[in-house]
């Protein structure tokens, strides 16, 4: 017992810290964008239109950054697996939820100040805090490294 309470001391942020954390949050906070922007209520042509657009730059540009030769996000090999494109994925899927909600959120009107803008990132957090608490204690018991 001893030596798990100096092993939990000495290394729980390091182990705490760990990518099941880190994608759990982005998750929650794409979720909770999506549905505080109301990205779902498809009333807003002009809205539509506008994450539509900002979507396919985005699609475009993620596909152009591995399909391209010589490309900084290849494998050291110019392959796609193993790469930097295709373990960073999961990140630039969810930014980009964010990205196009917050956009459609602005051009409807459901976002009208800072603090709803502000408001979009946490929503999330504050609606499913247990997945993150769920994500802190498994990431502590679940080596990663």
């Amino acid at each position: 017992m001893d030596e798990i309470l100096r092993y939990i001391w000495l290394h729980g942020t390091e182990r705490a810290a760990s990518e099941i954390l880190v994608y759990s949050i982005l998750i929650v906070v794409a979720v909770g964008s999506i549905i505080k922007s109301r990205l779902f209520v498809l009333r807003d042509i002009d809205a539509i239109v506008a994450a539509g657009v900002v979507a396919i730059i985005v699609n475009v540009l993620l596909l152009l950054s591995a399909i391209l030769p010589y490309s900084p996000l290849l494998g050291v090999t110019g392959t796609l697996y193993p790469s930097p494109w295709l373990t960073g994925l999961c990140q630039s899927l969810c930014l980009e939820v964010i990205f196009i909600s917050l956009v459609f959120g602005l051009v409807s009107g459901s976002l009208s100040s800072l603090r709803d803008v502000l408001s979009l990132f946490t929503y999330g957090i504050s609606r499913w805090p247990w997945v993150i608490i769920l994500a802190l204690i498994l990431s502590l018991f679940v080596n990663d490294r």
